[in-house]
Order: structure tokens, then sequence, then C-alpha cells
């Protein structure tokens, strides 16, 4: 027979292709059994280091040995796999059929006799026969499975590193994967490793400042404004720490140390924030980064002119959950014919959340006044988020004027401003009211001419605002003139130029920045405020010759203690120190209240000098009261000091074992202990009866001791008959001052005949119970002569709003020695040793410090003090026999100790 094939008689249709599927599934098991051999070195290596891997040994070499580790493995796993599988060769067709005979356990290799055929041909119908016999004996075909031929050494080194695996994995547990995965990605750290330290907390923004927001632990939330700042510390990773999760800008990661960073980053949406070192989550928070809306602002009503006066009452409100950093309203003319915006910024004291306000602005000088405007409220938060408001239409209140010439003005001054009469034609009218004027007042001529020359000049930019600025002053000057002398108009005109020329110089340096504050600057402003002081100096002097001359007395205004309390001159100094100091807003703060100051004082007559003065009259008498009843409470102290001073020396003398000045506790009432705690004992509390001390008996003392008390009693006898009478006297002067008598002092003086009869009678027991109660009467009068003062002097004004003239405390405390009272008009000014004194004016001090007097209150001691008394009150709750209704309320205070 002959290796070739021959057709098959009759062949099966499906052997065929039985047959070529059980070749290919042969022939793929042969090879696999030749690869496996060929991988014998490669599959030794990759195990030796997922043993090494289990047992942490590379990722616990430094990063770069680690990588250079696996390098080497993976090169050598490389090279033997490819030298191995170079050399495996692909199985012949003879040794695939002896593979797929064999698997299907087919006997007399029947697919060797489908491939031959007979070598005579005349036998060829025996040969079709022995094949129908054999391809009817052929059943199922397999190709088998791979089943390499390994040698026992082999054998045994694949059991011992199959152990091995087995033995490591088992110890290393769950923690396998993730040694694994450090084994071979150099740069992680797997489960064993502890996680690094971390300390993060969150800055808040500059615009929303406030403590910072501490992530404690490595989970948890936070609300945060947009913008507000991570910062984070980690320690105990040698690799840069990374974010993910929530979105954020500017991140930076900085080394500290070998094994130390600090990572920082602006967190600018929400999410889950993670923090990953070395391929492991360290941290994840859940940060909100809630929104941050513009400013809500809006009118709070209608702008409209003021009750008295001429200046326009802006009212507004404006709110913004960080903050509110400026508010200014911009104004418009409604026809919008104009480009011009005037802006007036608002005062904002700060920047506050939620803020709402009424902000007079003096805008009758402004060309606009009496035209139709249009106003908008502009806010800007924070963090530069602006906001407007609803315009709203109104019509800009202006200053009326009754001079004839100064109507003209004034209408000619709006028609330029308004564009609604060109330069020439405006300097025409000038002129043309020039000729209307009286000679005498050549002054105003010339500034009229002036200004109509100004106008015709074309080359001049600044001609019409400059025009504008001297119409108006002009105006104003007749007016003025109008209604007083000449010698006030003038006044009143220099004290508006100084006051313009101090607003340009205080512009000027806040423009200037830091530049402005230099020592030459200063100067400029002070040589400035000193024409403004010299000015208003002279306003002052018109006005005392024109009350003179209608025959007016002046009051006596006490200017001899010169201007160190004139609220003119410490505004002056308060401004200017503000310049000096950069602190710009400040300083145009305080030029406004000079400017209400200087308008109040322009205006001020003959009549308003005598209205003054008897308010001046009426606050010197009130201030000499206030200083009357200061002495009386400081009598009646005395007297109640020596009272007790006199009773503690009998109680010393009574007792041996005991502090004097510090009663036993156990002989208080519980609702006397509590109120010594500072509680206030619940309504219907009943005390258990407590143990009666006996009453102090003078006769314990020495004859010496008891002589000199006598004499001291004595003494205070009379001092209390006399500050009875005081009393009484002071009452009706306040009667005369304020139409009413103080009831509270009426019966302070009613309460002092019992003090008297006690010392009269030598008890000092009822003298010093006497004695504390026209105390607290007399501090009720206080109070109640404070509200009455008050409100007399309701409806009159300030004073100091005209300058030069003084305080009024001044003619009340001219040789006192406590210079001014109180700005606020309630009286006294605090003693500089009033931070040494109790209310009733005696010293403070540690209570056992001087043995003489009780007049010095416990500070340090009262600490254990108030530990004795609760130690009492712990005893008297143990003791179930006092009444039900004192156990309760005992058992509920004692629970929060």
């Amino acid at each position: 027979m002959s290796g070739s094939a021959t057709p098959m008689p009759r062949p099966r249709r499906d052997l065929e292709f039985r047959l070529t599927q059980a070749r290919s599934h042969a022939s793929a098991a042969i090879l696999a059994e030749r690869a496996i051999l060929a991988l014998r070195v490669p599959a030794l290596l990759t195990s030796g280091y997922v043993i090494a891997g289990l047992l942490r040994i590379p990722q616990s070499m430094p990063d770069t040995l680690h990588a250079i580790l696996l390098g080497g493995v993976a090169a050598g796993v490389a090279v033997t796999a490819i030298r191995g599988l170079s050399r495996v060769e692909r199985p012949t067709i003879d040794v695939v059929d002896r593979r797929v005979e064999q698997a299907s356990r087919l006997s007399f290799q029947p697919l060797q006799s489908l491939r031959d055929h007979p070598v005579e041909a005349d036998r060829n119908g025996l040969w079709s026969a022995h094949l129908t016999r054999t391809v009817g004996g052929i059943g199922n075909l397999r190709g088998g499975w791979p089943h390499p031929r390994l040698t026992r050494a082999t054998q045994l080194g694949g059991a011992i590193v199959v152990t091995a695996l087995v033995l490591t994995g088992m110890r290393a547990g769950m923690h396998a994967p993730s040694r694994l995965l450090a084994a071979f990605v150099p740069g992680y750290d797997d489960a064993d490793v502890p996680l690094p330290q971390i300390e993060a907390w969150i800055d808040m923004p500059d615009y929303a400042p406030g403590a910072p927001v501490f992530l404690n632990g490595r989970s948890g939330s936070a609300k945060v404004p947009p913008g507000a700042h991570l910062n984070a510390t980690i320690n105990g990773t040698v690799s840069a720490p990374t974010l993910s999760g929530a979105r954020v800008s500017t991140m930076q990661d900085r080394k500290l140390d070998a094994r130390s960073w600090a990572l920082n980053a602006d967190l600018t949406g929400s999410g889950d924030l993670s923090i990953q070192a070395r391929g492991r989550q360290i941290a994840q928070w859940h940060l909100e980064v809630e929104p941050d809306l513009a400013p809500g602002v809006a009118w709070n009503g209608t702008p409209a002119k003021e009750e008295d006066g001429w200046r326009t009452l802006f009212p507004w409100k404006v709110s913004q959950a960080h903050g509110v950093k400026s508010l200014l309203i911009e104004i418009r003319l409604a026809n919008g014919k104009t480009k011009r915006v005037l802006s007036l910024p608002i005062d904002l004291g700060g920047m506050p959340k939620s803020a709402n306000g009424s902000t007079p602005e003096d805008l009758a000088s402004d060309p606009w006044a009496g035209e139709q405007v249009s106003a908008t409220l502009v806010a800007r938060s924070a963090s530069n988020l602006e906001a407007r408001s609803a315009s709203v239409k109104f019509v800009l209140p202006s200053r009326v004027f009754h001079d004839p010439v100064a109507k003209a003005l004034v209408a000619l001054r709006r028609r330029l401003a308004l564009e609604k009469e060109d330069r020439a034609t405006a300097a025409d009218e000038l002129r043309t009211l020039t000729e209307v004027m009286p000679s005498s007042q050549d002054g105003a001529i010339i500034a009229m001419d002036y200004a109509a020359s100004r106008l015709e000049d074309p080359q001049d930019p600044h001609a019409i605002d400059d025009a504008l600025g001297l119409m108006w002053s002009l105006a104003l000057y007749l007016e003025d003139l109008r209604a007083t002398d000449p010698d006030a108009a003038l006044a009143n005109l220099d004290v508006r130029a100084a006051q313009t020329a101090v607003q340009q110089q205080l512009d000027h340096m806040k423009a200037l920045g830091p530049k402005g504050h230099t020592l030459e600057q200063r100067e400029e402003l002070g040589r400035r405020m000193q024409t403004l002081k010299d000015a208003l100096a002279r306003r002052m002097q018109a006005l005392m010759r024109q009350a003179m001359l209608n025959g007016m007395m002046m009051p006596d205004m006490g200017q001899d203690e010169g201007d160190a309390n004139d609220a003119f001159s410490r505004l002056m100094r308060r401004l200017q120190s503000d310049a000096d100091n950069g602190r710009g807003d400040d300083a145009m703060k305080r030029l406004q209240q000079l400017e209400s100051m200087t308008e109040k004082m322009r205006n001020a007559t003959p009549q308003d000098l005598a209205n003054l003065a008897r308010q001046l009259r009426a606050q010197a008498e009130a201030h000499a009261q206030r200083r009357a009843l200061h002495d009386v409470i400081k009598h009646e102290t005395k007297l109640l000091d020596h009272a007790q001073s006199r009773l503690n020396a009998v109680r010393r003398a009574q007792s041996t074992d005991q502090d004097v000045d510090q009663p036993d506790i156990s002989n208080m009432s519980t609702t006397e202990l509590l109120k010594r705690l500072g509680l206030q004992p619940p309504p219907g509390l009943k005390d258990a009866p407590a143990v009666e001390t006996p009453p102090p008996d003078p006769n314990t003392l020495d004859p010496a001791t008891r002589a000199r008390q006598d004499d001291e009693r004595r003494a205070d006898h009379a001092v209390q008959s006399a500050l009875k009478r005081v009393g009484a006297m002071l009452n009706d002067d306040v009667k005369d001052l304020t139409d009413s008598k103080l009831k509270s002092l009426e019966k302070a003086v009613k309460d002092m005949d019992p003090a008297r009869h006690a010392l009269g009678r030598g008890n000092d027991v009822d003298a010093q119970k006497a004695e504390a109660q026209v105390l607290k009467d007399l501090a009720d009068a206080g109070k109640e002569m404070s509200q009455a003062q008050k409100s007399k002097s309701q409806g009159h004004g300030t004073i100091t709003l005209l300058p030069g003239l003084g305080s009024p405390d001044k003619q009340g405390a001219k040789g006192t020695g406590h210079g001014r009272g109180d700005e606020d008009g309630d009286g006294e000014r605090a003693d500089p040793n009033a931070k040494d004194r109790d209310p009733l004016g005696r010293k403070l001090g540690e209570g056992d410090d001087d043995v003489d007097t009780d007049s010095h209150i416990p500070e340090a001691s009262q600490r254990e003090r108030a530990r004795e008394i609760e130690k009492e009150l712990r005893r008297r709750d143990a003791d179930r026999t006092r009444p039900q209704e004192e156990l309760d309320y005992l058992d509920r205070l004692l629970k929060s100790y």
C-alpha cells in the first residue's frame, strides 16, 4: 500500500466534517502540550514574583528598585517565553491522526486506512469494501485534552510552586489582591501599609470671612461658599497626593519633607472630593459649594424731599449672604437727553449682610435740582457681584429763592447745564443781569462778568463747570443778602468757599492714594481747614453783632476754656487725622457731618442764639442737679458703710470660731442660699425653719470702742438729717426744671426718717436696712431724673451744631474737677476709678482685706464661698424631711452640677 490518498467509495457525508473538527482539536492539544513544556521557565519566574509580591517583598523596596526588579522579571519572562515558543513545531498529520485515534479509542489505526489505496488496480472492489467496513466502524471522534509529559523533577517543582502560592495566598488573605496590585504597579501601596495621616481644613474666601471649617476624620460633609480654599497636610507617604471628584482650581502640591506633603486648592463646585496617595483613597468628603448670589437691593420707598429743608431722602435696603461691599445711587435725567450720571456712594459702615436706611443728600446745588430724574441703586457684594434695583422717577428737590436776581441766576444755570441754552447766550444774559444789580454790589457784578468772559472762551474746557459753580455761589450770596446784613452774607460766602476747598483737597488726596499722605498734602489740608475755621469764626462774629444791633443780650458761652471741648474743633481734628492716616472714607464721613453743622450755622439767627442761651442754662441746671444727687448718694453710702462697720465689730466680739464677715450658711434659708448663688428661687418655695442667730449686742464691745461708735452714730444722725433737707430741696429744683417732682426721690426722703430714728436709738441693724432702702430709692431717682431731663430737652436740638460755643456741661462743670459730662446727656461721666467701685461707689476688694469695714465686695473668695453654698444645698437635698416642693427644686437644680 502507498501513503497517497484515494477517493473513498461512497463516504459518509458527515465523516469528513467530524474528522476535520477532531484533527483541529488534537492539533491544538498537541501545541498546548509543547507550549507548556516551553513555558516552564517563564511560569517559574512569574510564580516566584507573585510569591514575592504576596510576601510584600517588591513593594517594600524603594519605587526605583521596585521598578527595576519588575522590569527585569518581565524581561526574563518575555525572553524565555519567546525563545521557548519559537522552538515549538506544529504536529504532522500522522501525529494528529494518532492523537485522534488515541483520544477516540479507535483500534487498528482506521484513519491511516482511509488515507491508503491498493497497489493493484484490479483489487479496487475489494479495497472499497474494506473502506466501507472501516468507515462504518468509526464512531465519535475526539481531539483530546493536553497532557504534557513532565519529568518527575518538573512535577515536583510545580507542586512546590503551587503549594507556595496557596500558602502565601492564604497568609495574605483578603489583602492578596492589593498586594499583587502593589507588586505589579510601582508607586502603589497595598492594604497592609497604614494610611497616611491627614489634616484638612477649608479657609473661607476673603469675601466671606469666618472661622475655618475643619474636616475631621477621613469622611464627612461641609457647606462652603465658592472660592473657599482647601488646605491639607498629608504625613506618611513618599509620593505626591492627588485630588479628584469635586471641581477645584489652582491645585498645588508642595513637598514638606521626605514623607510629608501640603495640598492646596480652591473649591469651585460641589461633589465628593477624594484625596489619593500611592493608588489608595485616604479621605473623601462630600462638599456642597453653595452658589454665591448677587446682592438683593431695592428701594424701601420713593425718594422725597426732607420735611424741614431741601435735602433728598433716599430710602434703601440691601442684603447678601456674605456681605455688601458698596452701595451707590446712580441718578440720570428722566428724559435721557444727557449722558451725565450723578453717583452718590452710601456709607454702609463696613460689609453688612443686611442693611437698610434712609440716606439724606443735599442735591439742591446740583444743576438738575427741580428736574424729573431716574434713580437706581447699585450694590456690589464682597465677592464683586453686582446687582441693580428697579429705577424710580421723582422730581429732585430744589432750593427756593426769593431774590429776583438769584432766581434768574438759578434758572439760567439750569438751562445751561441741561444744554437748553448755548454758552454765548448764557454769557449775554449774565451781562444783562449785571445791569440790574445795584452799584454797591460791585463784587457780585465782577463775578458775573468774569463768569460771562469764561463762557465766551470756546477753548476753555472747564468754563461751563466753573460758571455753574460761580452762579450758584452768587445766588446763595444774594439770597443771604436779602435776609441779613452784608457782613453775614460775605461770611457765609467765605464758609462755602472754604468748605469747597477742603472737599477738593480731600478728593485730591484720595485720588493720589498713598502719595496723597505726604507732609506737603497734609499741610495743605491743614491750611484749608484753618481757613474754614476762620470763616466760621467770622460768621459767628457777624451773628453776634447782628444780635447786639437788635438789642439782644447774649449769654456767656463759656469760651474761656478754649476749644478743647468744642465739638466743631474736635470734628475738624478727627477729619484731618483720618485724612493724614489714609482713612479717606472716614474723612469724607466727617466732612459730611461738618457740612451739616456749617449749614445750620449759616442759617442761624439771633433768635437761635437766644434759644441756645436757654438751653445752656437748662442743661447747666440739669448737670448741677445730677451732681447734687450724686453727692447725696455718696454721703448715704458712707452712712451705710459706717453702720455695717459697727455691726461687724460687734459680731467679731461675739464670735471667736467663725468668720464674722461671712454669716453661717447652715443657718440661712434655702431662698437666701439660692440668692447668694445668683439664682432666683421659684415662686412658692417654702423654706424650712432656719436657726436664728442672736442679734448683735453692743454691750460686748469694750468701753472705748463703744464710745467711739456712739460719737460716730451721732455724727451720722446729723448727716442723715442734712441729707433729708438736701433731698427735699433738690426735688423742688427738679420740679422747677421739669415741671414734675421725682417720686423716687420723694420716697427716698421719706425712707430717711427710719434711718434717722434708728441712728438716734443706737440700732445699727435697723439703720443698715433703712439706709440700704434709701440707696435703692436714690438709684431709681437717678434714672427717673435722667429720663425727665431728656424728655424736657426733646425738640431743642443739639447745641454743638453752632461751633465755638462750647459744650453745655462747661457751665455746670466749672471748678468741679470732673471736666465735661457725658455727651449723651445722661448725667455723670464715669469716675476714672469706677472700675474699682461697685454701683454704690464702694471699693472692690478681696472681701477680707479690711477687717474694720465691709465696704469691700468679694471677688476671688466668692468662688470658694459658692462651693460651700453648693455643699450646703446638697446636704439639704439629702434631708428628705424637708418640704417636697423644696426637695423637687433642689433635685432639678443640682442636676446641672
